[in-house]
């Protein structure tokens, strides 16, 4: 299926039966089922006359029971008009063997951003061609077996970065950047850091000193930037079972505290918190000890806003639902809903 060519004829507007006739032997399931695709994700734009018999053609949207007429006339759209973004941040414990639980899940959630982490693939592996189908661009950053990020997007990206920009810890993929519409979404997977007196814990904090570098030497406080991903720090007591057996441990350790109350100072806020004062909600639990369960875990994967953002939040949830599925990444999606209303 040549995606470049029935994207090209489908953004010029044209009805379905043009389309099958211009593409001839090239009009088949494959075609068909990424038109659905996009339709699916509010891409496809679909008027229908019914044959001629309406005056004026009708403006359908999609349903689980939608079907193309011949006579629709279906035209791409390049840009999304959206009240309402809904951005998603998901370690994913490797894309392979989880993506049909993303698709599905996208399919379901219809996110409009979502920020992948530990998606453990070489680039020439990552799946971008059925991410595509399912209505995403993407911009992706991995490696084999480990670490890896990616951000999936209904829209275009811009100013997209690989790394921090001087180059630092450039083998291990693991800070991804780009911009939508004014908004700069930096997708970041921390190092989890093992034990207190491990080298690998050294290596985090200088991780996190290097972030927060990063955040200072690219943008200000008054900027929209939206801080997402697996940060491995759970923040108070309140994300984890039991902050006295946790006390002085990876994860919740005060000076990987010390880094959160950097970030607040900086300028950021924590969005689940703007909505949930409740202790006991988590978004990673162990499969070892099959925490999830048990309702033992820590909240560790976190979106964070500047202000101008943060005045736009209308919810942030933990999608408990996914972690129940079958085959599930050790992590629940984070969602996070934004006015689209950046001045």
């Amino acid at each position: 299926m040549d995606l470049n060519k029935i994207r090209g004829l489908v953004k010029a507007g044209v009805t379905v039966s043009e389309l099958s006739n211009q593409l001839g032997a090239e009009f088949h399931q494959a075609t068909v089922s990424q038109l659905y695709q996009w339709w699916r994700s509010n891409r496809l734009v679909v008027e229908r006359t019914w044959g001629g018999i309406l005056d004026e053609p009708e403006l359908v949207g999609y349903t689980d029971s939608s079907c193309l007429l011949p006579d629709d006339r279906i035209q791409l759209q390049t840009q999304i008009a959206v009240e309402t973004l809904k951005i998603a941040t998901w370690n994913v414990n490797s894309i392979r063997i989880r993506l049909p639980l993303i698709l599905s899940w996208l399919s379901e959630q219809q996110p409009d951003i979502v920020c992948l982490q530990e998606t453990k693939v070489e680039d020439h592996q990552f799946p971008e061609q059925e991410l595509r189908e399912a209505g995403y661009n993407a911009v992706f950053s991995g490696q084999k077996s480990y670490n890896g990020v990616a951000i999936l997007s209904r829209f275009p990206l811009k100013e997209v970065q690989h790394g921090f920009q001087d180059g630092w810890d450039s083998e291990n993929k693991r800070l991804l950047m780009a911009s939508h519409e004014g908004i700069h979404i930096v997708n970041v997977y921390v190092p989890q850091g093992q034990t207190e007196d491990s080298p690998k814990f050294e290596y985090k904090l200088q991780f996190l000193q290097k972030l927060l570098s990063e955040l200072s030497s690219r943008f200000t406080a008054a900027d929209p930037v939206i801080v997402l991903g697996d940060i491995n720090i759970a923040p108070e007591a309140r994300d984890v079972v039991s902050a006295e057996a946790m006390q002085n441990k990876v994860s919740f350790h005060p000076r990987e505290h010390r880094f959160i109350e950097q970030l607040r100072e900086w300028g950021l806020q924590d969005a689940y918190r703007r909505f949930h004062q409740e202790g006991g909600k988590y978004s990673w639990w162990d499969f070892r000890t099959r925490g999830f369960e048990r309702n033992e875990g820590m909240r560790i994967d976190h979106i964070w806003v500047t202000e101008s953002l943060a005045e736009l939040c209308e919810a942030c949830d933990i999608d408990f639902d996914n972690r129940s599925q079958p085959k599930p990444s050790d992590h629940a999606p984070v969602i996070c809903r934004v006015k689209n209303d950046i001045r």
